[in-house]
């Protein structure tokens, strides 16, 4: 009993979240726990109906204590599409990040669209010069995608529908639809 009022609860809180920071998203969003969430200036983003996040708290095993994350960098996009399920994973958009329907997306996974930090170790240097000089590219995740936990999804990948990323890899280039792919980096084995 304890266990539903908290899942309601967290629900309710996250919605108003999210309309605070003018997120649109469709009817039965759920989002489970607590979830760092920071929306940049001009920054858009859109979730779909029957959104699901499991964000740690032991909802999901799988996600244990980890707290899921949004961030959205200045003019970033983000469309979710519906029927969309995330675990305790890490959404960092410096361009922009799609996923279509029905995709599933493991706990502790991180979906980053940039380097972060500028590849020219003098850029670096500077705080003024380091972030804005990194290099960015939109990803684009199709539907019915499965990936698995611990994944890492890098900036530029198109991942096809109805792909299959196994545990663990790192996803440095495009993989086409209907396959499976795993490894560091993650290649097409099946």
């Amino acid at each position: 009993m304890k266990r539903k009022i908290l899942k309601r609860y967290w629900i309710i809180r996250n919605r108003l979240r999210f309309k605070q920071q003018k997120i649109s998203f469709g009817k039965n969003m759920q989002i489970f726990n607590m979830l760092y969430l920071k929306i940049g200036r001009n920054a858009q983003a859109t979730i779909g109906a029957n959104f699901v996040f499991s964000s740690g708290n032991g909802f999901n095993p799988l996600s244990r204590n980890i707290l899921g994350a949004i961030e959205l960098e200045e003019n970033a996009k983000l469309f979710i599409e519906d029927n969309v399920g995330i675990s305790s994973s890490c959404l960092w958009i410096y361009d922009s990040l799609r996923v279509g329907s029905r995709t599933k997306i493991g706990a502790d996974c991180i979906i980053l669209d940039s380097d972060a930090h500028s590849l020219d170790y003098y850029q670096r240097r500077s705080f003024v010069t380091d972030r804005p000089n990194a290099q960015r590219k939109g990803i684009k995740i199709g539907e019915d995608v499965l990936i698995g936990t611990r994944c890492i999804i890098l900036k530029g990948v198109t991942i096809g529908d109805r792909a299959i990323i196994g545990s663990g890899s790192v996803v440095t280039k495009n993989i086409p639809a209907d396959c499976i792919a795993a490894g560091n980096p993650a290649k097409v084995i099946k």
